[in-house]
């Protein structure tokens, strides 16, 4: 069952491993990992915290208002101190699972990429993947039309959308300058 708080210290340890502009490495992903040790795939923008438990549910946690000026800071390299927060009442994310047409077309691809790569020793990355997204349409034609590869199974209410499409957080030079002195 997911967790309903979730009480994050941030240390100087914490501040020193991390590393600016990265969405995985931030200061509050690093404090994340070392408390919640089951936790993987930290994700943490100035919108949601965002990482999958010990049981495989993705839980998402809005990123408290002072946690999103602690990592503005950061990135913007400023120093910072440790830090305290808590995260509350997590929405836990849609779940995807695979159909048996979509498990089928993904082991024939993947048998295909292997057999090429074989073949082949010596053949670019490019050309393998290229046999195996070949053995994964094809495999997708023999599929019942209208069938999709993946359900997605709705777990409580609607996520919240990323604000970073990566892993890399960019800011424009405005966030950067609120609440700085002229």
């Amino acid at each position: 069952m997911a967790r309903k708080q979730v009480k994050v210290v941030v240390t100087d340890k914490d501040i020193e491993k991390a590393v600016r502009n990265d969405s995985y490495l931030c200061v509050v992903a690093q404090a994340l990992a070392r408390t919640l040790p089951d936790a993987h795939r930290i994700d943490v923008d100035t919108q949601s915290i965002r990482f999958t438990d010990g049981e495989g549910d993705r839980l998402i946690y809005l990123t408290p208002y002072a946690v999103q000026g602690y990592v503005i800071a950061f990135d913007a390299g400023d120093p910072i101190q440790p830090f305290s927060f808590s995260l509350r009442d997590p929405i836990i994310g849609r779940k995807r699972r695979k159909t048996e047409a979509g498990r089928a077309a993904e082991n024939a691809a993947k048998k295909a990429k292997d057999a090429y790569k074989k073949a082949k020793p010596d053949a670019a990355d490019a050309e393998v993947t290229e046999a195996g997204a070949a053995a994964y349409k094809a495999e997708r034609a023999k599929a019942k039309p209208g069938t999709k590869g993946t359900t997605v199974v709705a777990q409580g209410r609607k996520a919240t959308p990323r604000v970073y499409r990566g892993r890399t957080r960019h800011y424009g030079h405005r966030a950067l300058r609120v609440n700085q002195a002229e």
